[in-house]
């Protein structure tokens, strides 16, 4: 299930569950909702299991009630003012309304509200079952990786939504702006301990390091010490019995010592991603001139589409999803052609392109190593290639797939190690111009600060689709906005935003708070 309320369970069971009292609902949005004929918009309503029992027991009473025998129905020993009483506390009346106020943020229109949730793909999907807990306000949410489904607009209202959210969140995220705006306390697992900080991403780094600093300190001056007793003790130990004496006394200091000595954490570094790239070719890498595409004649995604891409480009391309991002890529690299205008490229330009699509292709029963061996000449029938099986572990071992990691099953691997292979074989290729759509997603924030740095001394172009602020933040100098058109017939533009990313979502900000969208679908349970 996407949603679950998690039963209260007796204290330190042999599992390892939390216990929870029974009064504390919890909502745990994990992974998409099953599509089925129900729509949207009820499929949130839906989702407040109590409210839908008290329409319910609303409707039998009233039943009840015209069977003319003046007394007064109840249902399971509830009567119906109790009932009204209930579904007012719950703002009942405008439960619709505050369910379509979670829709819209999250990118839904109204149209789609009352479509069936099958229609939708598996990252709606995930939409929806994050809408469904959002509606229900439960004591505690907790939301595992809520933004990799997500476009900038609707990262941006979730963001302002969990502002003034009024209750528990846990949130496990590989966005650091999304945790900075949104966290005000940290638990960082290392080491197979949780360490506990107050304050957001940024400030728990902070304090982690200024610790880190005293710790070495201290530890510097333990070693010291031990180093000075250690002389001591080889000096003495064996010598005049009032020495030997106090030789033995240093032996127990040292003991103490070393039982006593502090454990400097060090940080794990960063993965040194590192993406070679072809000799420089001179611009125009890439034009695009009057271009326009529609996958039919009557429906234009987009048109007048007029850029440049060069090797030393650093775009960003964002706007809400389906609004043609991907398709956008697609044109530029050639998979897609365009239905006016022209798209032209470089007679030696080499591109290389990552897509979480490419990812789920890959063979699931080979390991990493056959697969960069494959990207040589391939593999021949005795086994040989032009790729050693050397020279495809070292390459690996540069994208932090090392030892047995190498030689596991893709189908074995993370997500997160999956996206590290795909690197390994865009750097394989030395390319001129790399296109990186969501490229983020299953990456921890290590890795993302690792492949930012990667690009950033990537010596060729760079257009990437990311909901990523760090990465965007880090890494492009140019933003290309991609909007719908307003209705099927209206086609789509791509525009260059005239200033940062953060002005961009500034922008994106107020136009919630115009619309009355942050603040609303809130309500507080009289419990």
């Amino acid at each position: 299930m996407a949603l679950a309320r998690v039963p209260c369970c007796e204290p330190w069971l042999r599992d390892g569950r939390v216990p929870i009292p029974d009064h504390i609902l919890m909502m745990h949005v994990e992974q998409e909702i099953k599509g089925d004929h129900t729509p949207v918009l009820q499929s949130v309503l839906q989702a407040d299991q109590e409210r839908e029992w008290l329409l319910q027991v609303e409707q039998q009473l009233l039943n009840k009630e015209d069977d003319g025998s003046g007394q007064e129905a109840q249902v399971n020993g509830v009567g119906l003012m109790e009932v009204y009483e209930r579904l007012e506390e719950l703002s009942s009346d405008d439960a619709e309304a505050r369910a379509g106020v979670v829709l819209s943020g999250l990118g839904f229109t109204a149209e789609d509200m009352q479509r069936p949730t099958k229609e939708f793909s598996g990252g709606w999907r995930m939409r929806i079952a994050l809408a469904q807990a959002l509606f229900v306000t439960p004591d505690l949410l907790l939301l595992d990786e809520p933004t990799n489904h997500l476009d900038v607009h609707a990262v941006t209202w979730l963001e302002e939504f969990l502002k003034a959210w009024e209750k528990t969140v846990v949130i496990v995220s590989h966005d650091r702006n999304f945790l900075n705006e949104c966290t005000t306390h940290t638990i960082y697992l290392h080491r197979k301990r949780l360490w506990y900080f107050g304050g957001n991403y940024d400030t728990f780094l902070r304090v982690r390091a200024e610790q880190r600093t005293n710790r070495e300190a201290i530890a510097a001056q333990q070693g010291r010490k031990v180093e000075h007793l250690k002389q001591f003790i080889a000096r003495f130990g064996h010598g005049h019995k009032k020495m030997a004496k106090q030789a033995q006394s240093r032996m127990k200091m040292l003991s103490k010592l070393q039982d006593e000595a502090v454990d400097v954490d060090f940080d794990d570094p960063y993965l040194k991603l590192d993406f070679p790239s072809a000799s420089h070719l001179p611009p125009p890498c890439i034009s695009v001139l009057d271009a326009a595409f529609g996958y039919t004649e009557e429906r234009i995604l987009y048109k007048d589409l007029n850029f440049g891409v060069d090797c030393d480009s650093r775009v960003a391309i964002v706007g809400p999803n389906g609004a043609g991002k991907s398709t956008f890529l697609k044109l530029l690299d050639g998979s897609l052609q365009p239905t006016e205008g022209f798209v032209r490229r470089h007679a030696k330009l080499s591109i290389a392109r990552f897509t979480q699509h490419h990812i789920e292709m890959m063979n699931p029963d080979e390991d990493a190593v056959t697969h960069m061996r494959r990207l040589g000449s391939g593999i021949k029938e005795d086994g040989t290639s032009d790729v050693t099986v050397e020279e495809a572990r070292k390459y690996l071992g540069r994208f932090g797939l090392q030892g047995d990691l190498a030689l596991n099953p893709v189908k074995c691997l993370s997500g997160g190690q999956k996206s590290r292979l795909a690197f390994a074989e865009l750097a394989w290729s030395t390319p001129h111009l790399l296109l990186l759509d969501e490229p983020t997603n299953h990456l921890d924030l290590e890795t993302i600060e690792g492949l930012a740095i990667a690009l950033n001394r990537f010596e060729g172009g760079v257009v990437l689709v990311s909901h990523d602020d760090r990465l965007v933040s880090l890494v492009a100098d140019e933003l290309w906005v991609v909007m719908p058109g307003k209705d099927k017939n209206t086609p789509g533009t791509v525009t260059v935003f005239e200033g940062s990313f953060e002005e961009y979502k500034d922008m994106l900000r107020n136009e919630f708070i115009m619309k009355n969208l942050t603040t609303g679908g809130r309500i507080k349970r009289k419990d």
